[in-house]
């Protein structure tokens, strides 16, 4: 949920002009897939159990009271171009690459996606330690010096 909700922030506000997310949902109804698939096979949650992804969509946005279609880092990225480090672990069957492959296509800022091989869901830092540390750092740092360069 973290990387989703950075995500949304940064469309909505202008002083945070980089994100780094890993294993980010899509959208709340791609996400619902997964869920309703058993976590293992989303073709299941698109198909066969729509019908509960549905159900779980529709229950969700009565008790939030806003629509289930504004919760969605795909349409964020869309909306206003700042820098994303979009990262995605091969063996995460919570919220596979294919989320952060969908939120990359749409992203219009700077965009870069790091694909961490067998890594499961949120763990590259575990998986990566040193490389994790090389790309974020080293993304923040360009993502800081470009900012400052704008404002000079």
């Amino acid at each position: 949920m973290g990387a989703g909700i950075a995500l949304q922030s940064a469309a909505a506000d202008p002083r945070i002009e980089a994100v780094v997310a890993e294993a980010s949902f899509a959208s709340l109804r791609e996400a619902s897939y997964d869920y309703a698939g058993l976590q293992k096979y989303p073709w299941l949650g698109k198909t066969l159990f729509a019908p509960g992804a549905w159900t779980m969509i529709y229950r969700g946005q009565s008790l939030a009271g806003f629509p289930a279609a504004e919760v969605s880092p795909e349409k964020s990225v869309a909306s206003r171009p700042f820098p994303v480090l979009l990262i995605c672990d091969t063996a995460d069957t919570t919220l596979p690459c294919r989320h952060t492959k969908i939120i990359c296509a749409a992203a219009r800022g700077p965009k870069q996606i790091w694909i961490v091989p067998g890594a499961f869901h949120a763990a590259a830092l575990g998986f990566q330690a040193d490389e994790f540390r090389r790309r974020v750092l080293g993304f923040f740092a360009a993502a800081a010096a470009d900012s400052n360069s704008k404002r000079n």
